[in-house]
């Protein structure tokens, strides 16, 4: 018998697998809701995994909590948590965009006209900006268009565009989450049976490394964010600012991305603190504000730096600090904020991937020797 009858040659080989990959790529693309959707629930099931640990182990004789129940109680806890975050976070967004609206911007620019002149002046003399650009029309139509993205009534109507869709992905959220805590083993088993027998072993480390180092960095992420949005509202409301649990929020939740998300939630947490006092006083002096805003955050951010970060990185994904910001930077031009988001848990994937596949080579064995 012919042995090599259905044997392709090594170029036909390659030919087919840039086919294949190339329609796996288009099909995520295409079902890109339904991917987002499954990512969400991926994640949730892996910060819900401890949970669902600890609950399995409550026994009382020889009755104990079967998956079912156990799954049930963690993703009711879960939703329970988001939930709870939103009741307190979507009043509080209202009231800021309420802010915004009622914020009279050519007031603000009247009383700030002598020092913005004179920052114009400095800028002309020294050739810093084209002498026919005026800056107060510039700064005023820059915060102008800012202050139109949160229009309470634009806002409104993207809402109810999407509902249709936040509603569906909710809903399809709850149901993968709930397979994947009940199931633990559902994608092992699906990848596993789809993997090539040759490479079972390659796969199933890659599996359990992947599983483990990805829920102790999303956890860890929670951790920090829940963290830091704690000490900053405390700071906040020590020096007298208002509304420091939305500042605060927004500050600790751009700490997912690290080195970049400092400036990030700096600029909207001192956005909102500003416009805040603006739209009470717009004759208010700006510069106490922005030194306390400035103080608190440099604080907790030295905080989250050299205690919080390096127990959360060094001990989840094992990568060098370089190696982050520069995969971080990549991602970003990729995928922009969702793709810097995605960066951390999908370069530690690909290095584990690359531990398991490529282990001789010298550049895989340099980033992937701390796995």
């Amino acid at each position: 018998m012919n042995t090599n009858k259905f044997q392709f040659p090594t170029v036909a080989k390659w030919i087919v697998s840039f086919i294949v990959i190339g329609l796996v790529l288009y099909g995520i693309w295409y079902f890109r809701f339904l991917v987002g959707c499954l990512a969400i629930g991926i994640v949730l099931s892996f910060m819900g995994r401890p949970m669902m640990r600890f609950l399995e182990n409550i026994h009382f004789k020889k009755l104990r909590l079967n998956n079912t129940l156990s799954a049930s109680i963690t993703l009711v806890t879960l939703i329970a948590i988001i939930s709870s975050v939103l009741y307190v976070l979507v009043p509080l967004i209202i009231s800021q965009a309420m802010n915004f609206a009622n914020l009279d911007i050519y007031r603000v620019a009247d009383y700030y006209a002598g020092p913005i002149k004179q920052l114009e002046d400095f800028l002309h003399q020294y050739q810093l900006m084209p002498s026919d650009i005026n800056l107060e029309t510039l700064i005023s139509n820059k915060i102008l268009a800012m202050f139109n993205m949160f229009n309470i009534t634009h806002f409104a109507e993207l809402l109810l565009s999407l509902s249709g869709n936040i509603v569906m992905g909710f809903f399809i959220v709850i149901f993968f989450t709930f397979f994947m805590l009940k199931d633990a083993h559902l994608l092992y088993n699906f990848i596993m049976g789809i993997t090539p027998d040759e490479y079972l072993d390659e796969v199933d480390h890659i599996i359990d490394n992947s599983r483990r180092l990805i829920s102790r960095y999303f956890i860890g992420i929670f951790t920090e964010i829940l963290t830091m949005t704690s000490l900053l509202a405390i700071g906040f409301y020590f020096v007298g600012f208002s509304n420091v649990i939305l500042i605060a929020f927004l500050c600790g939740m751009m700490v997912i991305l690290p080195y970049i998300g400092v400036i990030i939630g700096g600029a909207l947490g001192l956005t909102i603190c500003v416009t805040g006092f603006l739209s009470v006083d717009p004759n208010i002096d700006i510069v106490p504000i922005i030194i306390r805003f400035a103080v608190v955050f440099g604080i907790v951010k030295l905080i989250d730096d050299f205690i919080l970060q390096p127990l959360i990185y060094s001990k989840s994904v094992n990568a060098h600090p370089l190696e982050i910001f520069l995969v971080i930077l990549m991602a970003g031009e990729i995928g922009g904020v969702v793709g810097m988001i995605l960066a951390i848990p999908a370069y530690t994937f690909l290095r584990i991937i690359a531990k398991e596949f490529f282990s001789k080579w010298k550049i895989v064995q340099s980033i992937t020797k701390n796995i």
